[in-house]
């Protein structure tokens, strides 16, 4: 099928990749260029590079309503649009051009974790299962009919990043299914609107470990920004970012004071939470690389008093 393709980040670009081994994407549509880094060069997105590699036309409007956009998509004739992580609303003027429909690929089962960041949301929930939803786009946040669901199970340690290579991996054969039962004329599922439920962007403030909670709640929250943006804490009057944890069972120092460190047993790095401890795993102070708990223990020679705050 001639496929027209909406998506920005690492995700799209990986789905894209897969969906151009099969289909003829005709074109890609993605987020305009950001300047960033010391210099403020300018930075193509994951989907714009991939696009560029596979020779497919790039387009980046400032607004999907520009007359000039919705004419230049309409002359390539596609027979389905298909949306990955764009980052801004379809309008139907775009979604509804297409025989086929638009297909939205989004990371949850639907009508669950409706928003920006449903992998991330999930883990630090501590869901025991997600999945991946293909859904015909409408004018609501993710609400649109369901064509193709597919779930998988979440283990105590997977992280952001194993479910972002899952998706990735499965993302292009899904759409394909999807485009298959549309085509034979298989009718979408309608979502329970009465079941949903809503996740919002992670900002600053969500990554930030409040030592205060359960160690498990502080270690779904680890995994669940690994590996971006990673939660942070304080330490000695700078930043450093918790990469790996593990809630701590069985025998344990004396009672837990929240943030408080603890060398235990010379090479594990306890820290006390409000209710037991958590082992660091992965820890990058400033400006260094990502080390483990003896690695840090041997760097910072730690003190009694030494705390994350």
């Amino acid at each position: 099928m001639n496929i027209g393709f909406f998506g920005t980040p690492e995700l799209a670009a990986r789905v894209l990749a897969g969906l151009a081994e099969a289909h003829r994407v005709t074109f890609a549509v993605t987020a305009v260029d950001k300047r960033s880094g010391r210099n403020r060069e300018l930075q193509f997105c994951p989907a714009k590079s991939e696009a560029l590699r596979l020779g497919i036309p790039v387009l980046q409007p400032a607004s999907l309503r520009e007359p000039s956009f919705l004419d230049g998509i309409g002359s390539f004739l596609a027979d389905a649009f298909v949306v990955v992580a764009y980052g801004s609303l379809i309008p139907r003027s775009v979604f509804g051009r297409p025989p086929l429909g638009t297909l939205n690929l989004h990371p949850s089962l639907l009508p669950l974790y409706r928003g920006a960041a449903p992998i991330q949301w999930c883990l630090i929930n501590g869901e025991t299962e997600t999945g991946i939803t293909v859904q015909l786009i409408n004018e609501k946040l993710d609400a649109g009919d369901i064509v193709v669901q597919e779930k998988m199970p979440v283990g105590p340690d997977t992280t952001a990043g194993d479910l972002l290579e899952i998706a990735s991996a499965s993302g292009a054969g899904l759409i394909g299914r999807a485009l298959e039962r549309l085509a034979s004329g298989a009718a979408p599922v309608r979502q329970d609107d009465s079941l949903a439920t809503y996740c919002g962007k992670i900002d600053r403030d969500t990554a930030l470990i409040d030592w205060e909670k359960r160690p498990t709640e502080i270690h779904n929250l680890v995994r669940g920004l690994n590996p971006k943006p990673v939660a942070f804490s304080h330490f000695r009057g700078e930043q450093v970012r918790i990469w790996r944890t593990a809630p701590v069972y069985g025998e344990v120092p004396a009672a837990p004071v929240p943030g408080v460190l603890v060398r235990w047993q010379k090479k594990r790095l306890l820290v006390g939470t409000g209710d037991g401890y958590i082992e660091i795993l992965g820890i990058q102070p400033a400006n260094k690389k990502v080390m483990d708990a003896g690695a840090f223990i041997n760097g910072y020679r730690l003190a009694l008093e030494d705390r994350f705050e």
